[in-house]
């Protein structure tokens, strides 16, 4: 296996959860969403955070499902996985992915999804009759939803014998999607190694509130080339879709228009407790209007991203402006719950950097991550409570004002902080806002409106 397999392989293999399942009694469907009466809650004891919506928690959390904690170990682990994504981001915006040039005798469809990275932030979805809940990684960079599973393709169907797969042959209310050209898909990888498996049509549980009779869904096959994982996994896709795509109907908020009306929102925790995502009339209740938002940009290369204009960001006192237009190589700013850290163009994050070096002198400094990526550290063994600058990201007619979990990544035993941003490998790359930097924040996503409304959470 080559290095760059290596890497993919292990992006593969710590996208696997832990998945618990349940079976529930539930109400006969009719044609549309069903609502649902439930207090169930798969949060552990040790949880706090909001019980309603659709809980989102962090991987490495008290929350998490998984018990996993967040090692010096793990954080390299996050930051390498984090980097193959972006790459791989912007490998596919720039064209520059292999695909089909050793599948001219395949019949399968290509998908052009992501890697899907670190999956920090994961939430539990039912699927099938009877219920069987799994954790996906929540990913507003992809636009399919997909879980792992053993499709039936020959009599007699396969046993159900793994508690972590999705059976379709072992759910009543599962039968093929109507694809066309057909419904077997193939995943290229930038190693061009490969994945594939077929799109189905199942009753979805999204939250405790909404059963969504016949969705179509990607059920993925484990890759033979890494084997069978032992544990499933899969992403919520709350992606956009062009028009282009071949697989544009099967995006949540495509499926679910006349239901949630392409609106949702989410809050992102921190590792300490859980936050949510809401739909539709909900999310405008629960994100209430700040005031003021900021314009979603449709751009004729978006793909499946949510495009922002960002305009400058300061930090303590130092206000730096983002190139733009004819300025700037970059295709543009987008904001992304699927990556971690937020990339910048090299100028904004040199400038920056520096201002925190200045702002945080009085400590000692400390070695950069492992892999490179975060390069201002510093070590606060026996410093507690250290006073972390302030920092406001600047949109078009929005300013956020960051948490201060946000503004810095801890590392190497947590008595070390790193400037929690980097920069571009390239200047044509996507700048990315990313999830580490959306912690504690309601972010509503009106696609109608093309609005992208932030405001401070209660997660």
């Amino acid at each position: 296996m080559t290095g760059s397999s290596a890497l993919v392989a292990i992006g593969h293999i710590l996208m696997c959860y832990t998945l618990f399942f349940s079976f529930h009694a539930n109400k006969a469907l009719g044609y549309g969403a069903t609502v649902v009466e439930s207090n169930k809650s798969h949060a552990p004891p040790s949880c706090t955070g909001t019980t309603t919506g659709l809980r989102v928690v962090h991987k490495y959390g008290p929350c998490s499902p998984s018990g996993l904690k967040k090692t010096s170990a793990v954080v390299n682990q996050i930051l390498a996985q984090d980097k193959l994504r972006v790459r791989a981001m912007n490998s596919r915006l720039h064209n520059r992915r292999t695909i089909g040039l050793e599948g001219e005798g395949t019949t399968g469809t290509y998908l052009q999804n992501d890697l899907p990275g670190a999956g920090n932030f994961l939430v539990s979805v039912g699927f099938g009759t009877p219920l069987k809940d799994f954790n996906l990684a929540l990913d507003t960079g992809s636009y399919v939803t997909w879980v792992q599973c053993e499709p039936c393709t020959e009599s007699p169907c396969p046993q159900q014998q793994n508690a972590s797969l999705y059976y379709p042959s072992f759910s009543s209310t599962s039968s093929n999607a109507p694809c066309s050209p057909e419904c077997n898909y193939t995943q290229p990888y930038l190693d061009k190694s490969e994945s594939g498996g077929t799109f189905v049509l199942d009753t979805v549980s999204i939250g405790q509130d909404y059963q969504i009779p016949e969705f179509i869904f990607l059920c993925a096959v484990p890759d033979k080339q890494i084997g069978d994982f032992g544990e499933a996994n899969g992403i919520l896709g709350l992606g956009l879709a062009s028009s282009d795509d071949d697989f544009a109907t099967y995006s949540l908020a495509t499926q679910t228009a006349n239901l949630f009306g392409r609106v949702f929102c989410h809050c992102l925790p921190s590792s300490s407790n859980s936050g949510y995502v809401y739909f539709g009339e909900k999310a405008r209740e629960q994100c209430p209007f700040s005031g003021t938002y900021t314009r979603l940009l449709r751009k004729p290369f978006s793909g499946s991203y949510y495009f922002v204009n960002l305009i400058a960001i300061t930090l303590g006192q130092k206000k730096v402006e983002v190139p733009s237009g004819i300025l700037s190589s970059s295709p543009g700013t987008i904001i992304d719950s699927g990556t971690v850290i937020t990339h910048l163009p090299s100028s904004v994050y040199l400038e920056l950097s520096q201002e925190f070096d200045r702002l945080m002198s009085e400590f000692p400094p400390a070695n950069p991550s492992d892999d490179g990526v975060l390069k201002a550290c510093y070590n606060l063994v026996d410093h507690d409570n250290p006073a972390i600058p302030e920092m406001v990201l600047h949109f078009e007619n929005l300013d956020v004002y960051l948490d201060q979990t946000a503004v810095t990544w801890k590392g190497n035993g947590m008595s070390q902080v790193c400037f929690a941003f980097a920069a571009k490998e390239d200047e044509g790359d996507l700048t990315i806002i990313g999830n580490h930097q959306q912690q504690k924040l309601n972010i509503l996503f009106n696609i109608p409106d093309q609005r992208l409304e932030i405001g401070p959470g209660k997660c």
